[in-house]
């Protein structure tokens, strides 16, 4: 009876000893050091955005070995802290920010170290707008009226943006000109094209909703164009609207000027046959003002039988197209009856 009860006694302390030893491996508080991706955002039904949305932080957990497994299991897919929405720059507190986290702070770890230990973030309050599209169809003269559908877009951009910009705000939709160059002539034609933001609202973060829209459209012609190197500037108006005043222009010519008009009409102002002229326009009214500088009305280009077509033009300075002018009352006993 004796050995039996020794027996069970050695076995009674073979368990007691290695419950014990487990306890205590499971709870001797030791270090480890991770790699954790945190995320920022933003609470959640706001349209904050937050830069840098992400980072790497080198965290250093306390606890018993059970606990610092939970831990890195927590931190397996990164965390996220949620941020204020205020605009500006904030700076967060990392330690303190992960410990009040609940999936930290149910495994019982402690953060004896973190580097870096803070991170500044710039918070942007999203603002949503309508702006109305503008269909550009470069390379070819249109007949008729352009439709978009949707007329209008919405666009999530910043509220710091909003307020540096126009209160009617507009997009582009635009389609290259070499596939227009491809599309028949007379026929309406209906293609999708996305929308193109203004400069000050290409920015990162900008949402545009829908980003395409769907353009309807007939194409009469194809145009091109063509540098002059010199654009005659001539007045226009009745001639006894001129009759009492002498008018001198300084500036006879307007130089480098490009030309968009019908690709034939192109053609022939390149072989010559062709003379493209800056019309200015003076009504009496000008005349008696003494005007000193008009802007140009129009151009003109007119053919070897008469006829004039107006065309586009444009200039790398566009102060150009004012033109100086040098009015004088012509007395009447000069005037040639």
């Amino acid at each position: 009876m004796k050995r039996s009860d020794n027996t069970l006694t050695y076995l009674f302390v073979i368990v007691l000893t290695l419950m014990v030893w487990l306890w205590a491996a499971g709870n001797t508080k030791t270090d480890t050091i991770l790699n954790v991706e945190i995320y920022f955002s933003p609470p959640e039904g706001s349209n904050s955005i937050i830069s840098p949305a992400s980072t790497t932080v080198t965290v250093t957990f306390h606890g018993p070995n059970s606990s610092l497994k939970s831990a890195k299991e927590a931190c397996a897919d990164g965390l996220t802290l949620t941020v204020p929405t205020t605009s500006g720059t904030t700076e967060i507190s990392l330690a303190a920010r992960i410990a009040e986290l609940d999936t930290i702070r149910s495994t019982g770890v402690e953060i004896s170290d973190i580097d870096p230990k803070t991170v500044d973030l710039r918070v942007n309050t999203m603002v949503t707008v309508e702006a109305s599209v503008v269909p550009v169809l470069n390379g070819v003269q249109i007949s008729g009226d352009i439709t978009v559908d949707p007329a209008t877009v919405t666009l999530l951009i910043p509220s710091s943006i909003r307020d540096t910009l126009p209160e009617a705000i507009k997009v582009e939709a635009t389609l290259p000109p070499s596939e227009l160059a491809l599309l028949q002539h007379g026929v309406i034609q209906t293609k999708v094209a996305g929308v193109r933001l203004p400069v000050p609202l290409n920015l990162p973060g900008v949402v545009v909703e829908p980003s395409t829209v769907s353009i309807s459209f007939r194409i009469q012609s194809n145009t091109a164009k063509t540098d002059v190197a010199q654009v005659r500037v001539l007045l226009a108006g009745p001639a006894e609207d001129y009759s009492g005043y002498s008018i001198e222009l300084p500036r006879k010519f307007i130089s480098n000027v490009t030309i968009e008009a019908d690709a034939e009409l192109i053609e022939r102002i390149e072989s010559g046959k062709t003379t493209v002229f800056a019309i200015v326009r003076l009504a009496s009214r000008d005349m008696e003002l003494g005007i000193e500088q008009k802007t140009v009305t129009s151009f003109l280009a007119i053919t070897e039988d008469g006829s004039g077509h107006e065309v586009k033009a444009t200039l790398e300075d566009p102060t150009l197209f004012n033109i100086e002018l040098e009015i004088k009352p012509v007395d009447p006993k000069e005037v040639i009856e």
